[in-house]
């Protein structure tokens, strides 16, 4: 049937889940640690286009925001058009308004 070879497998069931627990943040501990040259850090800092061939640390991809779609129209938001189309007709050449040749 099952047999029990020795293995990573079977030594994870002997220690217990605290054992367990303290390497796995250690792990941790030491990845976070780790930090990269920083003479690159420098240069890439300065020298943006640096980045693409110098090894430095991989810094998660942005995502932008999309901007929401367009302000809901207020109701009477066609009657301000209007009035605004109709102050913009009556402008006479000068901008000024009064007489235009629109007008006739």
């Amino acid at each position: 049937m099952a047999s029990q070879e020795p293995g990573p497998n079977n030594n994870v069931q002997d220690e217990s889940f605290k054992e367990q627990l303290d390497k796995a943040a250690d792990s941790t501990r030491e990845l976070e640690n780790q930090k990269p040259n920083p003479v690159v850090e420098k240069i890439t800092e300065y020298v943006p286009a640096a980045a693409k061939f110098l090894p430095a640390r991989q810094s998660p991809p942005k995502e932008e925001d999309k901007p929401p779609g367009p302000p809901e129209r207020p109701h009477h938001d066609d009657k301000i058009e209007d009035f605004v189309r109709d102050q913009h007709r009556s402008q006479g050449v000068d901008g000024i308004l009064g007489d235009s040749p629109n007008d006739e």
